[in-house]
């Protein structure tokens, strides 16, 4: 018997995430979507997708679906891809934009995610 998947909060925001960012890179090849869009959207959708992995490894490594990324986790996270994303990668790649509004959307996605896997 299949134990029912706790968080359901979650992973439905996880789903319709990965949705969503399907949605924008399919608009971003088809060049029908806005800068704004393009730029921000996936960036505010980053950090509780990787939330939702990382939950499930520690959950696969513990052995205990009752475990929950703390407030520090999530913002190591956050801290993580932004030092990668918005500063190292500018450095070496032209393709790559330092912004702060990016870390404003990796800070945002953190927070969501910390909230809705506060629900039972």
């Amino acid at each position: 018997m299949i134990k029912q998947l706790p968080l359901k909060i979650v992973h439905l925001y996880f789903l319709l995430s990965v949705i969503s960012f399907l949605i924008v890179e399919l608009a971003k090849s088809y060049q029908v979507a806005s800068n704004f869009v393009t730029g921000y959207v996936n960036d505010i959708l980053v950090i509780p997708i990787v939330s939702v992995i990382c939950l499930h490894v520690l959950w696969f490594i513990k052995r205990n679906k009752s475990l929950r990324l703390d407030a520090l986790s999530i913002a190591s996270l956050v801290l993580l891809y932004s030092i990668y994303f918005e500063w190292y990668l500018p450095q070496v790649n032209e393709r790559y934009t330092g912004d702060v509004w990016d870390l404003v959307c990796y800070a945002t996605g953190g927070f969501i995610f910390y909230l809705l896997q506060r629900f039972p």
